[in-house]
């Protein structure tokens, strides 16, 4: 299905592919005329295998990769887990853009450690993400009163260790296809697509 919509006087087309085998011509053929693709990987699962087949075409024809950690808000692996394996199993670079504050039934929203903002919910937790909080860091105190105590001592370790194990964003490796942004998000709560798009018209 292709669906197109403006946003901030920007044309976006998004072509949207079935991930089952039975659809992989068509989806090749979609491959071949994208800007750009959003790998789409689950918390919990991982790399699919569907997945692995449609990254080696964008491989093979040098397509820009974005990728969407979906479903934080379930119970799934460390994110430090899903990024070790997209770069060992796709042999990527990964710069992570945003951070699960928690996951599953401790799932709090969303840290983005560039802009420095926190996604969450004014309804509590487990609910559609529509509040944005400005925050100095992970050691805010807006983010103390809010979230777990333990939730936040891991963010800030992870906030750390991201700045030193992970290179920053370089838009030219990005391009040839060496580099994938990596977004944390849950789809059907509505956290970290907006930073997707974001990040797009930038």
């Amino acid at each position: 299905s292709v669906m197109t919509f403006e946003r901030d006087g920007i044309t976006f087309n998004l072509l949207d592919t079935p991930g089952h085998e039975d659809f992989s011509e068509d989806t090749y053929r979609t491959l071949t005329a994208v800007d750009a693709a959003v790998m789409v990987i689950d918390a919990a699962k991982g790399i699919e295998t569907q997945t692995r087949k449609l990254f080696e075409v964008c491989r093979l024809r040098d397509i820009p990769i974005i990728t969407f950690i979906n479903k934080v808000d379930r119970e799934g692996r460390h994110p430090l887990e899903a990024l070790d394996e997209i770069q060992e199993a796709l042999a990527l670079d990964v710069t992570p853009m945003t951070w699960p504050v928690g996951m599953g039934s401790d799932f709090f929203g969303i840290y983005d450690w560039k802009a420095k903002r926190f996604m969450t919910s004014g309804e509590g937790r487990g609910q559609r993400c529509d509040t944005v909080v400005e925050v100095e860091g992970p050691t805010d105190p807006k983010l103390v009163d809010t979230v777990f105590e333990k939730v936040l001592d891991e963010l800030e370790e992870n906030v750390e260790l991201g700045a030193e194990a992970y290179p920053a964003f370089d838009r030219e490796a990005f391009l040839e296809g060496h580099m994938t942004p990596v977004f944390f998000g849950s789809a059907l709560r509505d956290y970290g697509v907006e930073e997707i798009i974001r990040f797009i018209a930038e």
